[in-house]
């Protein structure tokens, strides 16, 4: 069970998380959230989930976790970049659930473009970003899935060649409500003391695969070429 009072005992944050809803079990945390605003005008919400049921990555792919082993949750985030720059709020989710992973675990870890949390080539979490336009202003609704006290069999066999948890790394459980504080407590710096030059600096930092060749789905078609930022 996902202890929500632990969680908050860690929480350091004034612009999100501010109301933290906790299911035993959802078929989607991203799907709770858009509820929660739409019907209740919740905006700094937070929503966890010990068994998601139907969690889903990018392209309508499925993501998996093993109930009470892995974070899955997702939260509002109201905009803080300029219309011009709404894509830095895609590299900064990323960034800052390394960086919180780095303060409380010691852990270096990488990211694989566009939203996955990498360790040595193999996944470890992904991030699910959708956006609502309101007053000209949009608000994001960030999904995250952290894959923390599985064990490698836990795993469906088609994931274990590609898949790893915290505690497969570390050797040890974790704890995940001090470990979800440590990373939102992160972005809510991140977001009173904005540097966009330091952000791309940090995402550069962590990418896997600057200058290095890539491919990728574009609808149908299959994309080569070299990876630039």
């Amino acid at each position: 069970m996902f202890f929500t009072n632990l969680l908050e005992a860690n929480l350091k944050v004034k612009h999100i998380a501010k109301n933290i809803f906790y299911y035993t079990a959802t078929n989607s945390t991203s799907d709770d959230i858009w509820e929660l605003y739409n019907k209740e005008s919740i905006s700094k919400a937070l929503v966890i989930t010990d068994n998601q049921q139907q969690g889903r990555g990018r392209l309508n792919n499925k993501w998996f976790s093993k109930p009470s082993h892995s974070i899955t949750c997702s939260f509002l985030l109201n905009q803080i970049f300029k219309a011009d720059k709404l894509n830095l709020h895609s590299i900064l989710i990323p960034v800052i659930i390394i960086k919180g992973i780095r303060k409380f675990l010691s852990l270096e870890l990488s990211i694989k473009w566009p939203n996955d949390i990498m360790y040595k080539n193999k996944k470890l979490g992904g991030v699910l970003i959708e956006s609502k336009l309101n007053n000209n202003s949009y608000i994001f609704n960030i999904g995250i899935g952290i894959n923390v006290n599985e064990h490698l069999l836990d795993f469906p066999l088609e994931l274990q060649a590609s898949s790893i948890s915290l505690r497969e790394i570390s050797g040890t459980p974790i704890q995940r409500e001090p470990l979800l504080g440590y990373i939102l407590n992160e972005l809510d710096s991140y977001i009173n003391n904005k540097d966009e030059d330091a952000l791309v600096h940090d995402w550069m930092n962590f990418c896997m695969h600057i200058n290095k060749p890539i491919e990728f789905k574009n609808q149908d078609t299959t994309v080569n070429g070299i990876f630039k930022f």
